[in-house]
């Protein structure tokens, strides 16, 4: 799907680098450094986080966060009230 994604890598954030006769290699794009998005998607910010920046956010940390809006901190507390705190959002 276009749009935000890194093109060079479609999204994955990584490079397959085949050999023939052991397992495939995985390499981090060089594109987009392992981002997964394009640098107009990286470019757009909230609260001086890009969207691989709140994705890679621990759901307490997160918490913290989106604290001031109820809809996703109530979401976000639920995992929180599980023990689910340390999971990363993406």
């Amino acid at each position: 799907v276009k749009g935000g994604r890194c093109e060079a890598c479609q999204g994955d954030g990584v490079i397959r680098v085949e050999m023939n006769f052991l397992p495939d290699v995985y390499v981090a794009c060089d594109v987009c450094k392992g981002q997964r998005y394009n640098r107009e998607t990286l470019e757009v910010v909230y609260k001086g986080l890009n969207v691989h920046e709140v994705l890679n956010l621990t759901v307490e940390d997160a918490l913290a966060f989106f604290a001031p809006v109820p809809t996703v901190a109530r979401k976000l507390q639920t995992l929180m009230d599980v023990g689910l705190g340390y999971i990363r959002l993406g």
